[in-house]
């Protein structure tokens, strides 16, 4: 069985310790989700995450070594940007190693108003799996809770 939810999923209390019905403040964050996807030797793999969310991390798990490392890019509205590599000479959990730049930082702290695509270039032998890690949140950044029928006053 499966549910579906609108992001940003919110997880926090839902009284106050009143127990009065009254709905407690918002005082937690939006819940972290993570896709994964097969990397295969010879062929790029790509997850698609939706606008507004951050990035918490892109790893690896690869169980194939392959020559030295996968490019990572985000694309959003047509546009793609380089953010990190993957080095695939070790076995094991891989973390991206990533872009020193502004621009890179502010990508991956609100990936913007469109969906994106993250894209783990072709490369010849390494095999495992890609996992993405991030928040899913408002087109704009917030986390602010829409669509539920409560509200925090």
């Amino acid at each position: 069985m499966s549910s579906t939810f609108t992001l940003p999923l919110r997880l926090n209390t839902r009284q106050t310790t009143s127990n009065d019905g009254t709905i407690s403040t918002a005082n937690t964050g939006a819940a972290m989700i993570s896709q994964q996807v097969a990397i295969v030797g010879g062929a790029a793999a790509t997850i698609t995450i939706p606008a507004g969310s951050i990035i918490n991390s892109i790893d690896g798990y690869l169980n194939v070594v392959g020559a030295a490392s996968r490019a990572i890019s985000i694309t959003s509205n047509g546009t793609t940007t380089a953010v990190a590599s993957l080095a695939t000479t070790a076995l094991g959990r891989v973390p991206a190693t990533y872009t020193a730049s502004a621009a890179v930082a502010n990508l991956l702290a609100n990936v913007g108003v469109y969906d994106v695509t993250i894209t783990l270039a072709s490369e010849a032998a390494s095999a495992g799996t890609l996992s993405v890690q991030y928040t899913g949140r408002n087109q704009d950044g917030s986390i602010i809770a829409y669509g539920s029928g409560y509200s925090n006053n």
